[in-house]
């Protein structure tokens, strides 16, 4: 065979060239990933002096629980920093449509301008790096970062929980339930959607996880919840009794609070709903597990049941409502295109329209979704953004509240959240629209509502 010398320098040349301009390019890409974010360390004392002015902005970069009001990482008071506005490092994370474009304008809607001071404070060390990071590539300059533990140190500063932040877990705090860590109560944990088949709860759940089927607490064509005496025996068949800690999530958690306001209005004390549902447990790399856990019943509920008859009513108690808007509000949630009538939003629903003189209480883009009450990774939103929004609408509350959607899943989760936030006199019009259009004698309107 005749080797030809020339070729084969030529080709070593060749790779010698292609193996220096790798080189060159990982060495750029390592260089660029590992450049040092611009921050400054802030005392305690500056950042106090500074909250409230309108030139610096307090962010909470931490998982939403923390904001809400558990103590976690270490901190030994939970809650945010007054008027501290919230941007999870776990909102970078999330991988939706045009996430970027969302995020912007999540930062836009909560005052973190570029002009302004930005304070991102964390308890881990590394929540408000990350965020940092993300800001100074959209051209923020001036980036603080403190460390919230010193600020929950001292019991002189004020640190804001909600009233009932309890309601809403966390996956930390599930997986230490598990480990017998940190309660000493009877629990139970659900994993809620819609059919037999469950397979949501098949494709993995969390360990001792049962599978709840909605259709064991409510029933169509109306879609209220069941009778009161079938509802107890739902209760005894899943073990279920007013003293059990009964925790609840699902891949969309729109049933697991549909199934808690429920099990509340039932008498269950203590119901919980996983924040961020089975994404959170998943995010957290706990385990999970595929094995089908079944029922465990009880005999005896231990209260009467409905305990909490005024958590759910019913269509005479919401026309009673409607009648004396002095006293109560109905309001809608439901997406704008439902409240004006321009759509029904479900195909089995063909009436159009809201009781007449309900309030709007924002929604989402249609009958399945909550943007306007969660974050971009599905956990719930700040509690003063929720309130801001409903007094920006009309809604007083000072009054009776009757929350209502088409069938009550969307009303559902939101009622819970002001419970969380401890707006008091609230309710749920368990048979919403769906029910409200069925009698032609209702009084109903369509279109935008005159504003006064």
């Amino acid at each position: 065979m005749v080797v030809n010398r020339k070729a084969i320098l030529f080709l070593l040349l060749g790779s010698l060239l292609v193996l220096s301009a790798c080189s060159n390019n990982n060495a750029a890409g390592k260089n660029k990933k590992e450049t040092s974010v611009v921050t400054q360390n802030i005392k305690t004392d500056e950042l106090k002096a500074n909250i409230g002015k309108d030139n610096w902005v307090i962010v909470d970069t931490r998982a939403n629980d923390a904001f809400n009001g558990w103590a976690l990482d270490g901190v030994k008071r939970g809650g945010h920093i007054k008027d501290a506005v919230d941007f999870s490092a776990d909102w970078l994370k999330v991988i939706v449509d045009k996430q970027d474009e969302k995020l912007t304008e999540v930062l836009k809607s909560k005052g973190i301008t570029t002009d302004k001071n930005v304070v991102l404070y964390d308890a881990n060390g590394k929540d408000a790096q990350s965020v940092a990071g993300y800001l100074q590539d959209k051209g923020f300059k001036n980036l603080y970062k403190y460390d919230v533990k010193e600020w929950a140190e001292n019991q002189d500063l004020a640190l804001e929980a909600y009233p009932n932040y309890e309601m809403l877990v966390s996956s930390s705090w599930v997986n230490d339930l598990i480990n017998n860590k940190n309660y000493g109560n009877p629990y139970k944990i659900f994993e809620v959607s819609w059919g037999d088949e469950a397979k949501d709860y098949k494709d993995g759940h969390i360990p001792g996880a049962v599978h709840i089927n909605t259709d064991e607490v409510e029933e169509g064509p109306v879609w209220n919840r069941l009778k009161d005496k079938e509802l107890e025996k739902f209760a005894l068949k899943n073990g279920i009794t007013k003293d059990t800690t009964v925790v609840l999530y699902g891949a969309d958690s729109m049933p697991a609070f549909r199934t808690a306001v429920i099990l509340k209005y039932m008498g269950v004390t203590d119901v919980r709903v996983l924040n961020g549902g089975f994404t959170s447990w998943k995010n957290g790399s706990y385990r999970v597990e595929k094995k089908v856990n079944t029922k465990k019943s009880v005999t005896a509920f231990g209260t009467v049941i409905p305990a909490n008859p005024e958590y759910i009513i019913d269509l005479p108690e919401a026309k009673a409502i409607q009648a004396n808007k002095n006293n109560g509000t109905l309001v809608d949630i439901r997406s704008w295109e439902e409240y004006t009538g321009k759509i029904s939003g479900y195909d089995y629903i063909e009436a159009k329209g809201r009781p007449a003189g309900s309030v709007w209480g924002h929604a989402g883009s249609d009958s399945s979704k909550l943007e306007d009450f969660r974050n971009i990774d599905n956990t719930m939103r700040s509690g003063s953004e929720i309130l801001s929004m409903w007094e920006k609408d009309g809604i007083n509350m000072d009054k009776e509240l009757a929350f209502y959607c088409g069938t009550g899943w969307r009303a559902a989760e939101v009622l819970f959240y002001a419970d969380v936030l401890g707006v008091n006199n609230i309710t749920l019009y368990d048979g919403g629209w769906n029910e409200w259009s069925m009698d032609p004698s209702n009084p109903v309107e369509k279109g935008e509502p005159n504003k006064k």
